[in-house]
């Protein structure tokens, strides 16, 4: 999606035409301005001010002067990035290292250019169907909260196709999961697979392989998040196949003992790096609860990434990929509890490592 655009310079617009821009109704809109510090800078190069002259002849926009028009047009900012650092010229400098100087603070700031793409707004109420993903392995101690989840499904207006992914368990989880799903099919379409190999990622991928909704839901099997807060992330995901709702449980106090220390603060550092990488608010970088569009599965379908083995999680891949792919992403905020049975499937330490490497994939691209 992003390399079909062409980004257009505003200081070439004439007044007609950067209302035009927003006037054709294209989807998507990527538009580039100089930056706040090189903007008067060059216009005092040309002697094109109001300092030399007594009028000027090239507009004088601003990032902030583009966002508030496209508000206007009811477009909606994606995110800007640093699209050239300087005016001089860079084709010496590795183009792995000129990514990274791009998303810098305070260097990105300071940037010549900056790109900044906007999408076309509208809500669509939709009945298509939903797909649910849920992990699950070792646990059984959490049949209660299943039932009571599949129950609360139920009040949710769409069709739904429930997909269990069974992670090879050393419990009664596979049969568990086979007699809720012959106790619920008159509900729901209700799919079950036993995973082919092991972690998270590679069950969502798989779940998602053979799932047919227009929107794709992924909720953890331990029902740490609040199942009536899934829920409505879930319905505020179908108005918009343009958006990720990404579900954050630091935004609110969480239940005592619901994550530990270590992991609250590494989420949190994890959080604020990819904020900066992306240059977007990310409250929470791994949550399990994630609902986008099957739009936006596509496109990680092509490009290769959502197949791929770098991420232990998926989290990452899902986070980095919308911003590359011009996906809005929707922190939710969610009430997140205690494990009411059985203990996280996570490596603290190997599976941090393995983000850190998804970050430096990231962070050395054009993204």
């Amino acid at each position: 999606m992003y390399k079909e655009m062409k980004s257009v310079n505003t200081w070439a617009l004439t007044h007609n035409q950067l209302h035009q821009l927003f006037k054709n109704n294209n989807e998507f809109i990527s538009i580039k301005v100089k930056g706040n510090t090189w903007e008067p800078i060059t216009r005092w190069l040309r002697f094109d001010s109001r300092i030399f002259r007594e009028t000027t002849n090239k507009a004088r926009i601003t990032l902030c002067d583009i966002e508030s028009l496209a508000e206007i047009y009811n477009y909606r900012s994606i995110r800007w990035k640093a699209k050239k650092l300087t005016p001089l010229p860079t084709k010496i400098i590795p183009q792995s290292l000129k990514n990274i100087f791009r998303k810098l603070p305070i260097i990105k700031q300071l940037a010549y250019e900056l790109e900044i793409v906007f999408y076309k707004y509208s809500e669509n109420f939709s009945s298509h169907l939903i797909s649910i993903v849920i992990p699950a392995r070792n646990e059984a101690g959490n049949k209660e909260l299943l039932i009571n989840a599949l129950n609360k499904f139920k009040r949710i207006p769409n069709e739904l196709e429930i997909i269990f992914v069974e992670g090879n368990s050393n419990d009664d989880t596979y049969k568990i999961l086979k007699k809720l799903k012959e106790n619920f099919s008159n509900f729901f379409k209700i799919k079950l697979l036993k995973q082919s190999s092991k972690g998270k990622k590679n069950a969502v991928v798989e779940g998602f392989n053979i799932s047919s909704g227009e929107t794709l839901a992924i909720i953890d099997s331990d029902f740490t998040v609040d199942i009536d807060d899934s829920i409505a992330a879930i319905m505020e995901s179908t108005k918009n196949e343009n958006i990720l709702i990404n579900c954050a449980r630091t935004t609110f106090p969480m239940e005592k003992d619901a994550m530990r220390w270590a992991n609250y603060i590494g989420n949190r550092l994890f959080a604020i790096f990819l904020s900066i990488l992306i240059n977007k608010p990310v409250s929470d970088s791994l949550c399990g609860t994630k609902v986008f569009s099957r739009k936006f599965f596509k496109l990680m379908k092509q490009n290769g990434s959502w197949d791929s083995n770098y991420d232990p999680f998926g989290d990452f891949t899902i986070i980095f990929e919308a911003a590359k792919n011009n996906i809005k992403i929707l922190n939710y905020p969610v009430r997140y509890y205690a494990r009411k049975s059985g203990a996280p499937n996570i490596s603290r330490w190997i599976d941090g490592l393995k983000l850190l490497k998804v970050c430096w994939i990231y962070m050395i691209s054009d993204i």
